[in-house]
């Protein structure tokens, strides 16, 4: 069984790269930790789980890298990487973020579209501390914009719908509407409805910031950021790192309202 020290660090191996900041990678660590403990909270009875209250399945939970993936991907770099991931974590593991004097759901995502998301927008579940907030920095991010191009027939497959009889595929969108940090809420495709995040699934995109335009004979998906964009933003943070914010800076901007208090169980 990992302690959670050693759980931490796997995670935060798995959730941020370690040519990172080490301000940003103590963020990303202190937002791992309250998210584990959150998790140990509120996660008692999936039986998915049995017994236990978090996984090291990256897709159902956050990111995972075992030391031997880490040797494996970081080669001679290592020994350098491990220890500073093992620094950040050692730094907060006694802390963790906290709303009301719980812990929170410290949720993340790798890019933000340049403001993040509220979690009311991405899980119909609104949280006073995952609103949205300015992440100017992540527009300089190379993972920022992405796009993907279908042709009409394969946009109505994979959305399993029909084209309206004589309906040119230059007319087959309507008018889109978006969040205020982005996100594509609703668009009419031949008529029929569809999210950003209905989108985004159907043909894998880095996100649900969604501009859909057609073009030259196909339909563009032009995507902003990577990731659901709520809570602290990986990049965003590494961005004011490097602007000078310590992590404690970087939390309170991006869980506002929250406050950095002691675990008094750590485990």
């Amino acid at each position: 069984t990992l302690s959670m020290r050693e759980y931490i660090i796997c995670a935060v191996a798995g959730e941020m790269p370690a040519v990172y900041e080490p301000e940003a990678l103590k963020a990303q660590a202190l937002a791992s930790v309250t998210l584990t403990r959150y998790m140990k909270r509120h996660n008692k009875n999936n039986a998915a789980l049995s017994g236990a209250v978090i996984s090291t399945d990256a897709t159902q939970y956050q990111g995972y890298l075992s030391v031997a993936e880490m040797r494996a991907r970081w080669g001679d770099n290592f020994d350098a990487y491990y220890q500073k991931i093992r620094d950040a974590v050692d730094a907060v593991l006694p802390l963790q973020i906290t709303y009301a004097g719980e812990p929170i759901l410290a949720a993340f995502h790798a890019v933000s579209p340049g403001m993040t998301e509220t979690s009311e927008t991405v899980w119909n579940k609104a949280l006073p501390y995952l609103v949205n907030r300015e992440s100017e920095g992540d527009k300089l991010s190379p993972g920022y914009a992405s796009c993907e191009t279908v042709t009409p027939e394969a946009l109505l497959e994979a959305l399993s719908i029909t084209a309206p009889e004589g309906l040119a595929p230059a007319d087959w969108l309507g008018e889109p509407t978006y969040s205020e940090a982005g996100t594509l809420l609703e668009i009419e495709i031949c008529g029929a409805p569809f999210t950003g995040f209905r989108l985004r699934e159907a043909f894998s995109l880095r996100s649900a910031a969604i501009r859909l335009t057609y073009e030259n004979g196909g339909f563009l998906f032009a995507v902003s950021g990577y990731g659901h964009g709520v809570g602290l933003s990986q990049y965003g943070a590494d961005y004011y790192a490097r602007q000078g914010m310590d992590y404690a800076e970087i939390i309170a901007h991006y869980y506002p309202g929250t406050e950095i208090k002691p675990a008094f169980a750590v485990g």
